[in-house]
């Protein structure tokens, strides 16, 4: 483990020759030398034991609201908790056989919830309660013709969720032909109630952060705001969006939960940042070509995300800190393995990043690890001090001037 620990070090202290760089900002935050000779973090890897053929294979992840663990529906019809105690890996299993197959992967919310969690299946949504050891299914919708798309967390408290539900046209020519809606509904009850319904556009994405809902119309080049009943809001991210939609490209967004930025991708030109704190340049910046499923740690402090272009497919880390001029530090190859959507989730207390790839589950302690100062700062804080220096030392990003 100190090994791995010295070579995070040295890495990240290496000159601006190993990059070939030089004090002229690139086109890209981070190019493609920066990607081949960043830092590396080994996970360890745990054997998912069990299954029909000695081990389960490509398991589903997603958040739950417990310490240190991560959920999953692949491991026989019930929720399963895996947990990481002292380094090693243990399961619970809770709510078996509470419903007819549970398993089969799903719609999962990336939000967490105290004591609950859920996650929709085509036409119904499960919903679990952890502390009154109570489940309920929800038929979402009826007819055939119409499925859950996505889901997110809009009032854990009132047990409210949105759905965007697909409806096919009738007569439709192909399966793209139909129409799509964000749908506010209530599952406080035995039956789910709609509270409000949004339509959503043809070639729309949409997220969510805390207290907002955004809708990009990307062939359009609108933003949409919403607060979390569905009714028109306002946020800062839409006037610059507005202000640079000529200059900028993507289709996905991942807003940072507490920082005044966020992450654009899925775009021709590669992953954007983009921010509208007062004090800094509101103008996007390139990040990285590439770039796919970008995801923040719950507690901000990394972004985890995948590279899909050019070959090899890998997943990274960078850390996060306002402390960099751009929010986003150096990127650290955490694995030559691409973890499919639904196939990684954090954890909290400690945070970690968990991957599912065929037979294995791959593990990244954040916090409780080995470092030279350990003790007297956080392994983020460290690796965020060290990064700078290598910056500053390169005189990128516009330190060390």
């Amino acid at each position: 483990m100190k090994r791995i620990f010295r070579t995070i070090s040295c890495i990240l202290l290496l000159s601006a020759n190993a990059f070939g760089g030089n004090s002229m900002e690139s086109t890209h935050l981070y190019e493609k030398e920066d990607i081949k000779k960043a830092a590396s973090l080994p996970p360890q890897v745990f054997k998912i034991s069990g299954g029909l053929f000695g081990s389960y294979r490509n398991v589903s992840l997603f958040p739950v609201p417990f310490d240190n663990s991560v959920g999953s529906n692949d491991m026989g019809n019930a929720v399963t908790i895996i947990s990481f105690p002292k380094g090693k890996i243990d399961y619970d299993r809770y709510f078996r056989n509470a419903a007819d197959d549970m398993s089969g992967s799903g719609e999962f919310v990336s939000q967490t919830a105290k004591d609950i969690l859920g996650y929709g299946q085509v036409r119904r949504f499960l919903l679990f309660d952890f502390k009154k050891k109570l489940h309920r299914e929800y038929r979402i919708v009826f007819p055939i013709t119409q499925y859950i798309q996505k889901i997110a967390l809009a009032d854990p408290e009132r047990k409210r969720f949105l759905f965007e539900i697909e409806s096919q046209k009738r007569n439709a020519k192909n399966p793209f032909d139909s129409d799509n809606f964000l749908q506010l509904i209530d599952l406080s009850d035995d039956k789910h109630k709609v509270i409000k319904e949004v339509f959503k556009p043809a070639g729309t994405i949409w997220t969510t952060t805390k207290d907002r809902v955004f809708l990009w119309e990307f062939d359009e080049k609108k933003l949409h705001v919403y607060n979390m009943k569905l009714e028109p809001a306002d946020h800062p991210l839409e006037a610059v969006v507005k202000k640079y939609k000529d200059q900028i490209d993507f289709s996905r967004i991942a807003i940072h939960p507490y920082l005044p930025f966020a992450y654009l991708y899925g775009g021709k030109k590669g992953a954007t940042f983009i921010n509208w704190n007062k004090d800094r340049s509101d103008a996007p910046r390139w990040l990285i070509r590439g770039v796919d499923y970008v995801s923040f740690s719950p507690d901000g402090k990394w972004v985890a995300f995948q590279k899909d272009y050019p070959e090899p497919k890998q997943t990274y880390l960078m850390p996060v800190s306002d402390k960099y001029p751009h929010y986003l530090g150096s990127p650290i190859l955490l694995a030559d393995t691409y973890f499919n959507e639904g196939k990684f989730a954090w954890t909290s207390n400690p945070t970690g990043f968990v991957g599912s790839s065929l037979d294995k589950i791959y593990r990244w302690d954040l916090e409780i690890r080995d470092f030279p100062q350990k003790g007297k700062m956080s392994f983020h804080d460290y690796v965020v001090q060290k990064d700078l220096e290598k910056l500053a030392k390169e005189k990128r990003q516009g330190l060390g001037k």
